[in-house]
């Protein structure tokens, strides 16, 4: 079982404490990104709250993940179609080197 590591960090002017599995190297990665994403919201809505912000921030985040699903699903399909069309010649090319 892996460990949990304890990460503090301050959202807006609320600290935090998340538990998670992954490293402090990640973790700052991940409060890097989120402190631009804050910046940038709160630079086009200068009077949102921190809750405000943070809700956004999520539902941007969740968007973002739903369309790179939709992506990968549509990759997926494409690969499929792909090995499917290239094993249907493979085996004709050795259905044909059977009857030579």
């Amino acid at each position: 079982m892996s460990s949990k590591n304890r990460y503090k960090f301050t959202f807006g002017e609320k600290t935090l404490t998340l538990t998670t599995d992954k490293d402090n190297l990640f973790m700052e990665e991940i409060e890097r990104v989120a402190r631009e994403k804050y910046d940038a919201i709160k630079e086009k809505l200068p009077h949102a709250d921190d809750e405000t912000i943070a809700i956004l921030m999520a539902i941007n985040s969740l968007s973002t993940q739903l369309s790179r699903e939709i992506d990968f699903d549509k990759k997926e399909e494409e690969l499929e179609k792909f090995r499917t069309k290239e094993l249907t010649e493979i085996r004709g090319r050795a259905q044909q080197d059977e009857g030579q």
